[in-house]
């Protein structure tokens, strides 16, 4: 299975001198994580939810910030036919969220570590010889074992 047939084509692109408060509202009403930063049709960065809220913990005005000042510059990027395995493997490697797939230079899709989770959910759903497994759809509560007196 190639990442084209997983990939969001969809993408959602800002310039480096966008404010970056429009830039975390556009996130918001879009219900996406990811926002690939272009100039002259060029792929320049990306910058994710995250990096725009840990600023905004630390104090920082984001309504005079950009986009640039928070962007990831090296770009992880992969083609539309590299396989799913590899490119889970380089989100992995590169500990990022997303791949931008790029075709001939332009930004065709992104792929994002909840893409490759959905289809592997899919995949173990359509398994006849198991029997389905629940949806991911859900919150298991987190029963945390603190550590008391050198003890788990």
């Amino acid at each position: 299975m190639t990442i084209a047939e997983i990939m969001n084509v969809n993408v959602q692109t800002v310039r480096p001198g966008t404010p970056a408060a429009n830039a975390r509202e556009r996130m918001q009403a879009k219900k996406i994580h990811h926002l690939v930063v272009e100039e002259h049709d060029a792929v320049v960065g990306v910058v994710s939810a995250r990096d725009l809220g840990r600023a905004a913990r630390r104090g920082r005005e984001p309504k005079k910030l950009t986009v640039a000042d928070f962007m990831t510059s090296g770009v992880v990027t992969a083609e539309p036919d590299t396989s799913l395995h590899r490119a889970a493997n380089l989100m992995r490697g590169h500990s990022i969220g997303c791949l931008v797939v790029i075709d001939e230079g332009r930004a065709v899709g992104i792929v994002t570590v909840a893409d490759v989770l959905d289809h592997v959910g899919r995949t173990r759903r359509q398994r006849a010889d198991r029997p389905a497994p629940p949806d991911l759809h859900f919150r298991v509560p987190h029963k945390k074992q603190h550590r008391t007196g050198g003890a788990w």
